[in-house]
């Protein structure tokens, strides 16, 4: 099973894209933090990662709607895809491709609320992956 949520603040406003068929095609970076004991200091310390997410058709045109600093709730599949640059080398990019993006977060609770203030957008399960 690939499955993967993330729970984070946008890192930037995410960039949406058509393709040539006029598909909407949305980028953005989920900076999810995690909390861990030093085990030489004994010292609580955090750890940022910085996480590539795509999403495609209406679910990413819903996703531009989005903004840095924003809580964000992530689920989809991790993907690794390759190209290769101008001058020959191949790369490789691993990123989240979303079938659910949702901002909000209840902070009295210190937990996630998909009741209230939670604005959520999700794929019909149409869109097909199209590389760009």
């Amino acid at each position: 099973m690939n499955s993967v949520q993330i729970l984070g603040n946008l890192a930037r406003d995410p960039e949406v894209r058509y393709t040539k068929t006029g598909r909407a095609v949305a980028t953005f970076t989920v900076a999810a933090t995690n909390t861990y004991i030093d085990s030489q200091t004994q010292e609580a310390k955090e750890q940022t990662a910085f996480i590539n997410c795509v999403a495609w058709g209406k679910l990413g045109e819903a996703a531009g709607n989005l903004h840095k600093g924003s809580r964000c709730f992530v689920e989809g599949r991790l993907q690794t895809r390759s190209y290769e640059t101008q001058d020959g080398q191949k790369r490789y990019v691993t990123e989240v491709v979303a079938n659910f993006v949702g901002q909000g977060l209840d902070t009295n609770a210190g937990s996630f609320d998909a009741g209230s203030n939670f604005d959520s957008f999700s794929s019909n399960g149409n869109d097909e992956d199209v590389p760009f």
